[in-house]
């Protein structure tokens, strides 16, 4: 289908991802008022995924991993600017304006990301912390503080210029998939972490950020990472030299921090219950 647009939406979906929430995430990308081209990879489905109105539907050979059907997406993606959607989020009104608007004004940055809600009722996520937006003014500790935890989502309300997603690429995984991916984007070019909320994430037991939140899923994700440091030419050299250092801070970040900031907001979160 074609479209008037310079901005592409791709969602992949399979099983429970391509029902209902699928079809209230497209009425929010539908309802922008900014035209956009949306593309759903469907994920080897069993049964097919059918036709959608005002959607163009391709269908991977096999059942691929998120990142490679993503990637599976991004190949069909003809646009100059790219977003990468879940099936079971909304699009608050005028995001893709306001992103594809911010992007255009700053012609060094690869990527703007809008915040996040979720809850009823919608409440900021904590992530990306505060803390991250002034830093991506400094673009290289950026890039080396994204290198050991996640610092900005490449997924969800991210729009991403094509030539850099290209470049860069999802790994091929179910999970940490996407930050690998923003590794590679953030030693391409700046960073826009926006304050105005753009996401409303709808968090269920059966979501893949739900499932892959382990310590051991951790490592496996930072592992990745470092694996994609070796490998991807547009990463300075001299990062793989510090790699040890990297290591040894995800280690930290992922056995150590993490739990005890888990710990933190769960007293927190006790002590407000009983106020």
């Amino acid at each position: 289908m074609q479209i008037d647009s310079d901005v592409s939406v791709v969602i992949p979906v399979w099983g429970d991802y391509a029902g209902p929430r699928l079809d209230e995430a497209l009425a929010s990308l539908r309802e922008q008022d900014l035209a956009v081209r949306i593309v759903v990879v469907d994920n080897a489905s069993d049964p097919p995924l059918g036709t959608l109105a005002g959607v163009d539907v391709i269908r991977t050979p096999a059942r691929l991993t998120v990142g490679a059907a993503r990637n599976f997406g991004l190949d069909a993606v003809t646009t100059p600017y790219v977003l990468f959607w879940d099936a079971d989020d909304l699009m608050l009104p005028g995001t893709l304006r306001f992103l594809r608007e911010r992007l255009e004004s700053a012609p060094d940055a690869v990527l703007a990301a809008a915040a996040i809600l979720e809850g009823d009722p919608p409440q900021p996520h904590r992530w990306p912390r505060h803390w991250t937006y002034g830093l991506t003014k400094r673009r290289t500790l950026f890039a080396l503080g994204d290198c050991v935890w996640s610092l900005f989502p490449t997924t969800g309300s991210s729009l991403i210029r094509t030539t850099a997603a290209r470049e860069s690429r999802f790994g091929d995984s179910n999970s940490g998939e996407d930050w690998v991916l923003g590794v590679s984007l953030a030693f391409r070019g700046r960073v826009l972490l926006e304050e105005r909320p753009g996401r409303l994430y709808r968090r269920h037991p059966g979501s893949l950020w739900e499932t892959q939140r382990s310590v051991g899923a951790l490592v496996r994700h930072a592992r990745a990472i470092r694996h994609r440091i070796r490998h991807d030419d547009g990463i300075p050299r001299w990062v793989v030299a510090v790699l040890p250092a990297i290591a040894a801070l995800q280690l930290a970040a992922a056995a150590i921090v993490r739990p005890l900031t888990e710990w933190a907001r769960s007293v927190r979160t006790g002590k407000r219950s009983y106020s």
